[in-house]
């Protein structure tokens, strides 16, 4: 068969293709999968491009100062503080490999478009080779040799075993970094054990302590701590890889991770019995709330933790004796109920009837029944016994009416033991928070749900309105162009969803501080129009799935907007 030139020209054009893949792989290729720390600044020229459209946006001023500071510190991290040679239109990677008990070895992969030149800033501490203009480089004369045997094995470059959704992650980012948790755990596996040790000693340690403190029952407390502890030694112990990108944009700051575990491991199984839900009765919550968090999950442990913690708080006398065994027998029948997501969001109101307004649904069927078991529970909470603290707890079944559902109302009265907050500054946070009358809270039951409320003048009327307006309804946070904006950055399906007006809740704080120092607030509702300040909400959200757990967090460059004009009129007004 005669060579044509159609065929020429079709070989001339899969070598230039395949050289191409080869001088874009070298950054990663050449780091081996001995490495635990891989990270990677995906063209750094743009990227320092994308961060200063963003924070330009904020503050000319502060965007020049940020790209230059960005420039010398990566510059400083690869031992060329003036990037002699080096091409910045290219991805730079550096590869950490650890030690137990040494300082950890570091390898550079740098594009370059003047060799000696970079070589020659570098200085003669540095071992280097050069591929397909590429500056490989290290202190570690074996980690250059290793890399250029990486090349030409792809098999043990460190991208051959990342799972496809760690390496989609992974080359997303404009910053990525890649944990290899799996080698971390071998290399720091004495450390590992002394740390499980340690935890129990401090334990030990802390019992003995709370234990001889008068009126102060350590048993929950304990329990909350070594849960925590020990469930996160056993998440280290059962990880395999960490996988991190940022990504800049004019629009906001992305921040994606993915957590991901051995197969068939026990924090494998945790994951897997909680699956992720829509969680789309956030939507429905009142608009403008400074906060909606919603959260899905097995129900049933997280209940049975909970009572039992409060189970632990009834004091050691036959009474409560009784009570407790009471108490136990409800929470069993609260188990069988049926639970699904949960949903909270609040505002902060006005400082004479307490700041708090706080609303919560909770889905479970069926909600009478728990409506029954909540007023049993009701007339025994008053032995529950909390250290320093004398609580009166009224409890009013029916005392009010709401979208024709009844209502039921509690208030805990609180008094603290003058000993344990001689400066009053406990007792007057409680004022603040929930106002002199006490913790209110309302309480209805709708089929399958529960709608809680609280605070002295939350209303409960105000809720359901929210809850039960038509689709388009302005009342609501779906049609809050910020709510929207916010929650299409989270995870369609989530464990947990949270969205925060970090701004907002700063101006609000400060102005309930000024208020009640008898002072005008820093931030009138003229000031917050003039200043152009807008709902905007940081966005963060979780789910789990087969043997791993990924988080998304995204910050619109409304929210760092507003963060500099709050800043700035504070320091104004200094």
């Amino acid at each position: 068969m005669l060579f044509n030139w159609k065929s020429g020209l079709l070989f001339c054009l899969l070598l230039i293709s395949l050289s191409t893949v080869s001088a874009a792989e070298v950054p990663t290729a050449a780091i081996s999968s001995e490495a635990g720390i891989v990270i990677r600044l995906k063209q750094p020229q743009a990227t320092l491009q994308k961060m200063s459209q963003l924070t330009s946006q904020v503050d000319e001023a502060i965007s020049g100062l940020l790209a230059a500071n960005v420039r010398t510190v990566v510059g400083r991290s690869l031992s060329n503080p003036t990037w002699e040679g080096v091409d910045p239109a290219r991805t730079i990677s550096v590869g950490v490999f650890l030690h137990a008990e040494q300082d950890p070895g570091l390898l550079f992969i740098v594009p370059v478009k003047d060799a000696a030149a970079c070589k020659a800033a570098l200085g003669e501490k540095y071992h280097s080779a050069l591929e397909e203009k590429w500056l490989i480089y290290s202190e570690d004369k074996k980690l250059v040799e290793q890399a250029q045997a990486s090349l030409k094995q792809t098999d043990q470059s460190f991208e051959s075993q990342l799972s496809p959704a760690a390496k989609g992650l992974f080359d997303s980012g404009d910053l990525s970094v890649y944990l290899n948790l799996q080698k971390m755990v071998q290399i720091y596996q004495a450390q590992l054990k002394r740390a499980e040790g340690q935890v129990d000693r401090r334990l030990t340690e802390l019992a003995k302590t709370m234990n001889a403190a008068p009126g102060v029952n350590a048993k929950p407390i304990l329990g909350l701590y070594s849960t925590l502890a020990k469930g996160s030694l056993q998440a280290v112990k059962d990880s395999h890889a960490y996988t991190t990108a940022f990504q800049f944009s004019e629009q906001g700051v992305g921040l994606e991770s993915l957590f991901e575990v051995k197969p068939d491991s026990e924090t494998d199984r945790l994951f897997q019995s909680n699956p992720p839900q829509p969680l789309n009765q956030l939507g429905h919550f009142p608009a403008h709330q400074l906060a909606y968090i919603a959260g899905a999950g097995n129900a049933d442990a997280l209940i049975t933790w909970g009572m039992n913690m409060t189970a632990q708080m009834f004091d050691e006398t036959q009474q409560n004796a009784e009570a407790k065994e009471k108490f136990t027998e409800i929470v069993k029948e609260i188990r069988s109920l049926k639970f699904g997501s949960y949903y909270f969001s609040f505002e902060l109101g006005k400082l004479a009837d307490g700041v708090m307004h706080a609303y919560t649904v909770s889905e479970v069927s069926p909600s009478n029944k728990l409506r029954t078991l909540t007023h049993q529970m009701m007339q025994i909470m008053q032995n529950v016994s909390l250290p320093g603290i004398k609580q009166e707890i009224t409890f009013k079944p029916d005392a009010e009416q709401a979208g024709g559902i009844p209502v039921d109302l509690t208030v805990i009265k609180q008094e603290l033991d003058p000993a344990s907050d001689p400066l009053q500054i406990q007792k007057r946070m409680l004022e603040i928070l929930y106002g002199p009358s006490g913790i209110t809270n309302r309480m209805a039951y709708p089929e399958g749900k529960v709608l809680q409320v609280m605070g002295g003048s939350a209303s409960m009327q105000k809720f359901m309105e929210a809850l039960n307006a038509p689709d388009k309804s302005s009342l609501t946070a779906q049609n809050q162009p910020a709510f929207q904006k916010a929650r299409a950055h989270g995870a369609e399906k989530a464990n947990l969803v949270a969205l925060v007006d970090v701004s907002g809740t700063v101006m609000r704080i400060l102005n309930i501080f000024a208020e009640s120092r008898q002072q005008t607030g820093p931030f009138a509702e003229k000031q917050i129009r003039e200043l152009g300040i807008q709902d905007s909400y940081l966005t963060f959200s979780l789910t789990t799935g087969k043997q791993s757990l990924s988080t998304k967090t995204y910050i619109p460059v409304e929210n760092l907007q507003n963060g500099f004009k709050v800043y700035s009129l504070i320091s104004r007004q200094k």
